[in-house]
């Protein structure tokens, strides 16, 4: 993969029509969480994209959702029922070949494969993401420990999927991180040490203080600003309803805050060069034949 191959782009068709499909994904888990009373919220770059362009974020292909770690349990619960005729849950607990910490719900009848994706043997599906928060340590000390420790078992279970992982940098020091990379995964294998095995590592971090009354803050431990992005837990309800395309979704109460400590000023159009998406190597809609977008 060529260094700047993550910024491609979607021909508009495509990615309209991608758009309806999560559109409609998005309007069928809403009505189940409403249903159940089920808190959720819309994080990161779908936040953005309700408050600023009251819809998708022009280039963007996902959607991000996030709720508390028991309102995400209690969904998981009651998935099946509400939403197992045409989506399906994917985490390595329910498929032991998908490598990565983001839970996915994913459309039956399509496929979206990316090139970070590429490697996985898992089935892979247009999909939507959720993001569930837990809670920060109260101590500094035992924070920093449970952020580094979640980021550690994150990466090594991405590494048991693929050993090689989308680079973004160039010359010698990517050369060195591809054959880190590469080391890494065999070593995962021929140790016999499973996504399975590292992802319940990795929740066991996550989860470890969400019984702890005294702790207020928390984040999503799925990435490395973590404990940089925490936010206290009652800030985040209660929800506000925004329109996002012809949809009302929800975003949490203290939105902006944590669209700022995430992103600076997010109300800002950021340069070409930082427009990035998921752009697959492989599309197919329900029913279609499959679409080889990156060629």
């Amino acid at each position: 993969m060529e260094d700047k191959d993550y910024l491609k782009r979607y021909k508009p068709e495509v990615l309209k029509k991608l758009h309806t499909v999560q559109l409609k994904m998005l309007k069928d888990f809403s009505e189940v969480c409403d249903k159940y009373e089920i808190p959720y919220f819309v994080v990161y770059g779908t936040a953005i994209g309700a408050v600023r362009h009251h819809g998708f974020i022009p280039w963007d292909d996902d959607i991000d959702v996030a709720m508390l770690r028991e309102d995400y349990n209690k969904f998981f619960e009651i998935f099946e029922n509400e939403m197992g005729d045409e989506y399906k849950l994917l985490t390595p607990q329910i498929d032991g070949r998908y490598a990565c910490t983001v839970t996915h719900i994913q459309r039956k009848g399509t496929r979206f494969v990316s090139e970070m994706s590429k490697d996985l043997k898992c089935e892979q599906c247009i999909f939507m993401d959720i993001f569930p928060f837990d809670k920060v340590a109260n101590d500094d000390r035992k924070a920093s420990s449970q952020g580094k420790m979640a980021n550690f078992f994150g990466k090594m279970l991405f590494l048991s999927g693929t050993a090689n992982p989308v680079i973004k940098y160039g010359g010698m020091k990517k050369r060195i991180a591809q054959l880190a990379c590469s080391t890494i995964h065999i070593v995962l294998k021929i140790c016999h040490i499973t996504p399975r095995i590292l992802y319940k590592r990795y929740l066991s971090v996550a989860t470890a203080y969400n019984n702890d009354e005294a702790c207020e803050y928390v984040t999503s431990f799925e990435y490395t600003g973590c404990l940089k992005d925490k936010v206290k837990a009652k800030e985040l309800f209660p929800v506000k309803k925004v329109v996002f395309e012809d949809l009302i979704v929800n975003i949490p109460a203290n939105n902006d805050e944590l669209l700022k400590k995430i992103y600076g000023d997010y109300m800002k159009m950021p340069p070409e060069a930082e427009r990035v998406n998921h752009m697959p190597l492989i599309i197919q809609f329900e029913g279609e034949e499959p679409i080889y977008e990156s060629k």
